[in-house]
Order: C-alpha cells, then structure tokens, then sequence
C-alpha cells in the first residue's frame, strides 16, 4: 500500500464518519522542508557557526582535500588550481590613479 491508498481509505472513512477529508499526499513537504531547513540554521547559530553556506563550505572541502563525492581519489584540484581562478566578467575593473 502506497501514501495514495491509505488517502483513499482515509478519505473513505472521514466521509462515511462525517469527518473533514485528511490533506492530500504531499500538501505540506515544502513546508517541512522549510522547517527542516531553518531548524539546521538555527542550530547553527546557536553552535556559533555561519547560518548559511554549510552545504557549499563542506563540498569544496571535500574536494579540496580529495575526499571526492563519488569514491573519486586525490586527483581532484589542488589548492594552488582553485587560488588561480580568473575574476569575474562582472567585477568592476580596479580603478587605477594616473601616476602624477
């Protein structure tokens, strides 16, 4: 029996008793995610780490030190590679004073 089945029965059961009918399947999964998200926020605030960023942070980590996502080895890049990106195309240039 699947979530859609026992909707079906409970509905049935609400009906037959008078009942509200029960929210359909899926109704509220945005809404826990939402909590889910904000209770790991605030979990970190409350252990004096950054609220945002945890996710990006331990991903780049992982692939700073090798661990990889996939069972992948060592051979990922190195921290000299990721320090040698180029700007962004969206950055302002330095502004640059004319020598007097």
């Amino acid at each position: 029996m699947n979530a859609t089945h026992q909707y079906l029965f409970d509905t049935a059961r609400a009906a037959r008793l008078g009942d509200p009918p029960p929210p359909a399947p899926g109704t509220h999964d945005l809404a826990v995610l939402r909590a889910a998200r904000d209770r790991r926020r605030f979990a970190r605030v409350l252990a004096g780490r950054p609220a945002r960023g945890g996710l990006r942070t331990a991903l780049s980590r992982a692939v700073l030190f090798g661990a990889g996502l996939f069972g992948a080895s060592r051979s990922g890049p190195s921290r000299t590679a990721l320090s040698r990106t180029a700007p962004s195309r969206t950055a302002p240039a330095p502004c640059r004073r004319p020598a007097d």
